[in-house]
Order: C-alpha cells, then structure tokens, then sequence
C-alpha cells in the first residue's frame, strides 16, 4: 500500500457532500420541481442502485446537512426519492437492456448485499463481466433479511436488485465463501479481481449469566427467522437490550407478534441513543416502553426458560471512545423485569472463519478485513474488501458508497491505473449568503407513513395526489451549491442573461439568494431586478424561481457546458 499522492477536490453542494455515496440530491430535486419524476429516477440511478429501499430506510444524512434548517427545516429529500421511485415501479419500470462488456476480465464479488451489489452495478456500467456470489437462497444481505418488512418489503427490494441483473450481472445464491468457493478457486477459474463485501451477520453476546436461557434470541437472528417467515413464540412480555434502530425493529416486531408488553432497556439515556429519533417515536407509538440507564446483569431462568432479568442501574461519566458518556454502573442498585423473552440488540460482527487469515486485522477490537481505507485493497493481490466487513456495522448508504469506491479501484486496479493518484476528495460548499433574505417555508410534504400498527402491509397512498405535494416541497430547495448535471446535463439552466417577467415575479428573493454572483436585487417595487454586469448567464435563479419568472437566453449546448464546469471548478 503506498503513499497518498494527489487529489482532486470536488467542490459539492451540503446534502450531496454529506452523502456517502454523492447522490446528485440538488439535481434530482431541480426534476420534481418541474414534475420530470422519471428523469429524477435516472438522476438518482447514477450515483446508487437503490432509490426505493433508500427512499424509505435511509438515515439521511443528507437532510441533516440540508441549509434549510438555517431558516426552517430540512427538504424532505428522502421522502421525495422514495416517491419518484415509487411512481417508477407503479407505472412500470422499462427493462433495462444489458450493458455491452468493453472489458474481458472477469470479477467476482462476495456477499449480495448493498456493498457488493454496488459494486456489482458500477462494474457492469464500466463493461465488466461480473458475478456475484451470495450464501443465502435470496439476494439482498441485511435489506433482506434484516429489516422488518413492515419498513421495507421484500417486493421493494427485488425491484431493485432486479434492475442490477437487468445490466447484466450474474447472481449466484447458495454458494457460500469458504466451503463451496475459496479465493483460490476463484482464481484458479480466470477472475482477475475478487471484492469481499459480507457485512456482519451475527449479533452480538450480552456476556452475562442465562444468556443460553430458552428465550433468549439475538436480534439479527430474531429478524431474519421472522423475515424468513419462520414462526417465533414470543409469549407476553418482552425485553430489548440496546438502543440502536436494530432494537427499534426487534421491539415493534415483537409487538406486531402479539407481545402484550415490549419493554427497551438502554444503559445510557435517550439523548445518547443512537436510533433515529423518527424510528424511536414510532416505537413509542406502539406502546413500546423505554427504560433508561439500566444495564443487564443476569437473565434469571426457571426449568430452563427465561423467567427475569435482572438489571443495574447507571450513571453516566465522561464521555468514551465513541464520543457520548461512559455508563457507570451504581452498586446494589439491581432490581427485576419480568419477561418471557430477551432480546439482545447490541451490534453485530463479523463472521471471518472462512476468510484467510492473513486478511484480518489483528488491530481491531471486532473480527474484520483490514483494508487501505482509501482504496479498499486488503494484503492480498487483486483482492478487495469494503462495507461492513472492514468498517464494522454501518449504515445502507455507507455500504453502498464503499460499493462505489471499491469498484473504482478494482477498475484501476485491472487497467493498470495508480489506485491512489487523482481521487477524488469532497469540499462542502454553499452560494447562499444571507440566511435573512429567505422566507420561512416549512415542510408540507412527508413520505408515505405505515399502515395502522400490527399490521405488516406498508401504506400505499395514491401516487398522484402526492406528485404536486411533492413539487412544492422541491421548490423549498434553496438550490445553494453548482451541480455540473443540474446546469449542463439536463438542460434546466441554459441562457446568457436571466430576463424577468414583472407581471409573475410574487418578490419572494428566491433569486437573490441563491445566486452566485450578487447579480439580482428588488427594486423599489419589490420586484428581482437583474444586474447584468454581473449575471454570469449561469440559469440559477430560472431553476429555482417557483413562479418561473425568470427566463434565460438561448445558449449552444457546448457553451452551457463549459460555463457548468467553469462554475463547478470554482
């Protein structure tokens, strides 16, 4: 592994900087402002495989970056993904055709899950003959299998991953790493390339007297024999240990199973949980029960089932490694819950005895790859490793942004290209200036929520009466960084000079504050009036103007895109 050498700095907008996987968020929101729900799709399509499983089980990074919340609150961008998505799926998504193969080195790809589907997607796209190879009869790693199908149904996601196999990849399941398939192997039948990308599967131990109590069950093991449609017993009452959204889904699937009491302990308190404040409420909303700063310490059995758990309580010190304060247990402070099942929602890790040995990195406190992180290139020659197999347990969209980079360098990699030089390095940037020119405007559209609780069918509200809720949402964006496809690609902004029609523009100073240049100002009619010494005829303001009084000149394709690239380089 050598030494960093040079980069390139690509200058982004907030929410697409803060997107492990770069997603064109101000392009594809600039579509469904003028309705283009197909063409917002394909945006989306460029940068990631998964717009409707994201659309819905996404941690949104991206809205947390989000400028609006410097004046209101965050555009819904990932409610607007889902949607366009879903209107694609409901109208009939067009089979995609096969991607001709440019190159002739074939790829092998380990775990079909976001990472290595990624991967998988980019690859093709790059011409690459590329199969991956998955252990599990189904394809979709922790979507699948993981996450209850009252947050993402199992319809969803092979939608998804059927369009990854409409490009041309091959898919082979039941083939498990280790046993039917070694590196070796793999090499030995002529793939020039292997990335290992199969995550973390099992739960993690409470480490506590009773753990092998029938009643007992981890939460990932708890998910996936549900998600398997598999029969769980879980009698009345129920306890979660942990406080990720891991616990969130166990919990509220317990309680949809019949459990007439689920009860959450957590042994830091809420404002340390880790779960999504969105995901904590609806389990609030089912009757879940948070107790907080209580930590198990035995499981307590009769004739060998759960019968108690028994729990001491916390306080919390200075903060730990992971930046939030280390819980301190508090002497004889035990005391009892009674249960009839014990779920262990604490993390997962990875399950590494089939991996050669010189791969792991014996530096980390979990089972996992070590890796170059910029690069993903483990010890091994020709063979690369990402997602939660070197990270530890992450999120979908860091998965699938691990996808994207390791497919980048196993394209180098087999073209004979530095793995390292020119790579690009993300800058977070914003036009917006003046936060008090823009007008509050609060979010009147929100996703589809779930259907009436015990119920597993997720709500299928009809798509058009959500389509012009949708565009209005869109217009909140304050469109605050360039975007070379939103300018150039899509043809939104194309003129010499921005032009307003006084008799449309309403004065809402849309216009002022998203442009670059400080080019537009009211006039004392309150009307955008335009400077042109120093409009750059970059379109800006056309695209955001949600009354469109705002026109531009008619530019030449080629002159619209040196002067999109010329903005984006700075």
């Amino acid at each position: 592994m050598t030494a960093k050498t040079e980069t390139n700095v690509r200058k982004l907008p907030p929410c697409r900087a803060a997107c492990p996987a770069h997603v064109n968020v101000q392009g594809y929101v600039a579509l469904i402002q003028r309705g283009k729900f197909k063409e917002a799709v394909e945006i989306i399509r460029r940068d990631m495989p998964f717009p409707a499983i994201c659309g819905r089980v996404c941690f949104s990074p991206c809205e947390d970056a989000c400028a609006r919340v410097n004046v209101d609150q965050a555009v819904a961008i990932r409610g607007l993904k889902r949607l366009v998505a879903d209107i694609e799926r409901e109208t009939g998504r067009i089979k995609s055709e096969p991607i001709p193969k440019k190159y002739g080195e074939k790829i092998a790809i380990i775990g079909a899950g976001p990472a290595g589907l990624t991967a998988a997607y980019e690859l093709a796209k790059l011409g690459y003959p590329v199969t991956v190879f998955e252990r599990m009869s189904e394809t979709g790693g922790m979507m699948r299998y993981c996450i209850p199908e009252f947050r993402l149904e199992k319809f969803v996601v092979a939608n998804e991953i059927a369009y990854i196999k409409d490009l041309g990849v091959e898919i082979k399941t039941g083939v498990e790493f280790g046993k039917d398939i070694t590196i070796q192997t793999l090499q030995d039948e002529g793939y020039k390339a292997i990335f290992l990308a199969i995550g973390t599967q099992l739960g993690m131990k409470l480490n506590v007297p009773g753990e092998d109590l029938e009643g007992v069950i981890n939460a990932v093991d708890f998910l996936r024999t549900v998600n398997l449609g598999e029969h769980v017993e879980v009698g009345e009452r129920v306890a979660v240990v942990g406080g990720g959204n891991t616990a969130m889904d166990a919990a509220r699937m317990a309680k949809k199973l019949g459990a007439k009491e689920v009860t959450i302990l957590y042994r830091r308190s809420r404002e340390e949980m880790p779960a999504l404040p969105h995901e904590v409420e609806l389990a609030e909303k089912d009757g879940i029960k948070f107790y907080f700063l209580v930590a198990p310490k035995q499981i307590i059995g009769e004739n060998g089932k759960v019968k108690a758990i028994e729990c001491l309580r916390m306080r919390l010190g200075e903060p730990d490694e992971s930046g939030r304060r280390r819980p301190i247990p508090i002497s004889f402070s035990e005391h009892q819950y009674e249960v009839d099942m014990v779920i262990p929602a604490l993390g997962q890790v990875a399950e590494t005895s089939c991996m050669p040995k010189e791969l792991l990195n014996k530096e980390a406190r979990a089972p996992s790859i070590k890796v170059d992180p910029a690069t993903l290139e483990t010890n091994m020659l020709g063979v690369f490793a990402g997602g939660d197999i070197a990270t530890g347990p992450a999120s979908i969209i860091e998965a699938v942004g691990a996808g994207k980079r390791a497919a980048v360098s196993i394209h180098r990699y087999l073209q004979g290209i530095d793995l390292r030089s020119g790579r690009e390095e993300v800058e977070e940037t914003t036009w917006v200036k003046n936060w008090g020119y823009i007008n509050k405007k609060e979010r009147r559209y929100e996703p589809p929520v779930e259907k009436p609780r015990l119920s597993f069918e997720e709500t299928r509200e009809y798509l058009e009466n959500l389509k012009q809720h949708a565009m209005f949402e869109a217009f909140r964006c304050l469109g605050c960084g360039p975007c070379a496809e939103c300018l150039a690609n899509l043809e939104l902004c194309e003129g010499d000079k921005a032009v307003v029609d006084e008799t449309l523009c309403i004065g809402c100073n849309v216009c002022a504050v998203v442009c670059p240049f400080g080019a537009i100002k009211k006039n004392e009619k309150e009307i955008a009036q335009v400077n042109e010494d120093l409009c750059k005829g970059c379109g800006i303001c056309a695209a955001r103007c949600p009354e469109k009084a705002i026109t531009m000149k008619k530019l030449p394709n080629e002159k619209i895109l040196s002067l999109a690239l010329a903005i984006v380089k700075g």
